[in-house]
């Protein structure tokens, strides 16, 4: 009976620890694909209709056009000496087993590897089609636990 449980919480961890890799996987290659500027690779990421969370409003992308368009503005509007980024920290919560919620903190770099921005966005992933894509991201700069 002691083998039978063993097994089955092997089993589990193993399968969370799986799910926790194919997430950060997906949230690497949106890290890659971003400091690359290569918006084709971003759009197969999402899933759609995608929105962005801002604090004066949400923007929606309906297709992989739209989605383009947000990320060529996105990458427009940071300064021109932008070389990558790089995750500090990605906290997953995994919620039933198909929706992911990633608290992430991120840098911004310049090319000599000195830091110009830290920041911190929400990712939400759906689990559709055996595969992990964001549908949603808000970015912020504080977040608070209300009890």
């Amino acid at each position: 009976m002691f083998k039978i449980f063993l097994f089955l919480g092997l089993f589990f961890s193993f399968g969370a620890s799986s799910e926790r890799e194919n997430i950060l996987q997906v949230l690497d290659k949106y890290n890659k694909a971003f400091g690359e500027a290569n918006y084709s690779q971003i759009s197969k990421l999402f899933d759609y209709p995608a929105s962005f969370n801002l604090a004066e409003k949400t923007i929606t992308a309906h297709n992989s056009f739209k989605l383009k368009l947000i990320y060529k503005k996105i990458r427009g509007d940071l300064p021109e000496y932008y070389s990558y980024s790089v995750w500090k920290k990605r906290d997953i919560m995994l919620i039933d087993s198909d929706i992911a919620i990633v608290n992430a903190d991120f840098s911004r770099h310049k090319e000599d590897g000195s830091i110009f921005y830290s920041g911190s966005a929400q990712y939400y992933l759906r689990f559709e089609k055996n595969e992990w894509k964001i549908f949603s991201l808000t970015p912020y700069t504080n977040i608070k636990a209300l009890y």
